[in-house]
């Protein structure tokens, strides 16, 4: 992935949406000015913007006109209509943008460790497959989330989704050389210090599930930049227990 600045705004652009044309933007945290309708502004765009009052969990909702509704509750924004813009915001959780590049259906969904344990990437596909996708031709960039080294998480809270991963799968650890990073592996859990705990990685736990579906590793593209980690760059609820957000959008 690729950072750009336009208009003092900063924010990473995949790579392999690029390639396909497909308008998007994973934003940097911002302390004004931060809201979809002023972002947009700033980056000299137009479209319906549609997000979400976002509570954790499996909900997906699907915009099938081109009006501006008030806004609905749930996880994930699904639309086959042109001229929308899909918007959620994290800080931590995965933020992930899904295109077809064939329909050129497009998703936007946020997943932290409660959204992949409700499987709401595999509802996410059902969903953009049953408006005409084929998950061959499907894409996927996974925006900055909270890397495995730090997030500590009880291992009772997270036993059942290991075990769902490593049945299906076989894996305990990404192999995929990302072109953004040095890492050849990214590891699902590791030991931490404490006996009850484990350090966790939601964007392996995110790629495995995504490699369940049938989807390889080909059609994703990975930002591993640290929100806990880049204070600068990033707000993150686990380091700073703040209410701020980063956005980021994809257009149809």
């Amino acid at each position: 992935m690729q950072v750009k600045t336009y208009n003092d705004i900063k924010y990473y652009q995949s790579d392999l949406l690029n390639e396909h044309d497909f308008i998007h933007a994973f934003f940097t945290k911002r302390l004004e000015r931060n809201e979809p309708k002023e972002l947009q502004n700033g980056l000299n765009l137009s479209s319906n913007i549609h997000f979400l009052n976002q509570i954790h969990n499996d909900k997906i909702i699907t915009i099938n006109n081109t009006l501006y509704s008030k806004i609905k509750t749930g996880d994930c924004l699904i639309t086959q209509k042109e001229g929308q813009s899909l918007w959620i915001y994290t800080a931590d959780c995965i933020p992930m943008l899904i295109a077809d590049t064939k329909t050129r259906n497009i998703a936007a969904l946020h997943s932290g460790l409660k959204g992949l344990k409700k499987q709401i990437i595999s509802k996410t596909l059902k969903k953009i497959i049953e408006i005409g996708s084929n998950k061959n031709n499907l894409i996927f960039a996974l925006g900055p989330a909270i890397q495995g080294d730090k997030y500590e998480v009880k291992i009772k809270d997270v036993d059942d989704l290991i075990f769902q991963l490593a049945e299906r799968s076989n894996e305990k650890k990404v192999q995929y050389l990302f072109e953004d990073t040095k890492e050849k592996l990214i590891y699902l859990y590791r030991k931490s210090h404490k006996n009850d705990t484990l350090l966790f990685d939601i964007q392996a736990a995110a790629i495995l599930q995504l490699h369940n579906e049938g989807i390889k590793n080909s059609q994703i593209d990975l930002n591993r930049l640290c929100t806990f980690s880049n204070t600068k760059l990033f707000n993150s609820f686990r380091r700073d227990q703040t209410s701020f957000r980063q956005w980021s959008c994809i257009y149809s």
